[in-house]
């Protein structure tokens, strides 16, 4: 049979040339008396095992792929209240924010890649000046690890000592699920620190305690490095006075009044943690 095929329509259609072109097209009498598979109503009533599956089926994918410890550390140290999680974005939008205002961080995410974008699209809306790295996969990649491989690959593309000091990688709601052992890469390369996390959205309640996530990690490395011997001082120099870390979000006038109120006692404010660098940890501990 032959057909003309528009290549625009409507008032489109009415202004442009249309060119002609014959196709066959051959109907199978077989396949039309093949009846159509049953539909399963009720399995399109739950959530499937993918980007959107239910926390409970997340959660029990991960701890069947060995994150049950992680998982078990988050729910004693972020126990969820009455009212369970609160609706807001990704929780990860606060460890990747830590990452995006640290000077010569990189920062990857592995995840769906809806979530990536929404991700990066919140944190340059909120002035972020630099790139958000990304690993993509499929569900082969996933099932025969080789997504692992690709962030491995990404990470010592990345490792320049003359562009950074830290690379954070951070685990989404699938890699996580799926099992992506981030702890599996090394600890740096070429002199750069590689920090790798799992924040997903079924084990980390907000935004506040994946940033907590993010610094523990980090004060957990930069211990580590203290221990083996001198580090880098704070970039203004020493304090003179015993100094108290700061935890938590601060505003630029918070240290200030801070460190009046500990004046009296002859203390003095030392970094507010997460710090914007990585020699602040060092003076944080």
């Amino acid at each position: 049979m032959n057909a003309i095929l528009p290549r625009y329509s409507g008032t489109i259609g009415e202004s442009v040339a249309h060119d002609a072109v014959e196709v066959e097209i051959m109907v199978d009498d077989t396949a039309a008396a093949v009846a159509p598979p049953a539909i399963n109503a009720a399995a399109t009533k739950t959530d499937g095992l993918g980007c959107h599956a239910g926390k409970t089926e997340l959660s029990a994918a991960a701890k069947a792929a060995g994150k049950s410890e992680i998982l078990d550390r988050y729910a004693a140290d972020y126990p969820k209240g009455p009212h369970d999680q609160p609706q807001s974005m990704c929780p990860a939008f606060g460890s990747l924010r830590v990452g995006l205002r640290m000077r010569r961080t990189a920062t990857i995410l592995s995840g769906s890649a809806c979530c990536v974008y929404g991700l990066t699209f919140t944190s340059h809306f909120y002035g972020a000046r630099r790139s958000v790295g990304y690993v993509p996969f499929n569900s082969e990649t996933l099932v025969t690890g080789k997504l692992f491989e690709d962030i491995r690959e990404a990470v010592f593309k990345l490792a320049d000592p003359a562009l950074y000091d830290t690379i954070i990688i951070t685990n989404l709601c699938v890699p996580t699920a799926s099992g992506v052992p981030l702890d599996l890469l090394p600890d740096e390369i070429n002199g750069v620190r590689i920090i790798g996390i799992d924040v997903p959205g079924f084990g980390v309640p907000t935004h506040a305690e994946a940033k907590d996530v993010l610094a523990a990690a980090m004060l957990e490395y930069a211990r580590k490095e203290v221990e083996q011997g001198p580090v880098q001082a704070p970039r203004g120099g020493r304090s003179e006075r015993p100094t108290v870390a700061l935890v938590g979000e601060m505003f630029p006038a918070d240290p200030v009044g801070i460190g009046m109120m500990l004046e009296p006692l002859g203390l003095a404010a030392g970094p507010v943690v997460p710090t914007r660098e990585w020699r602040e940890l060092y003076a944080a501990l």
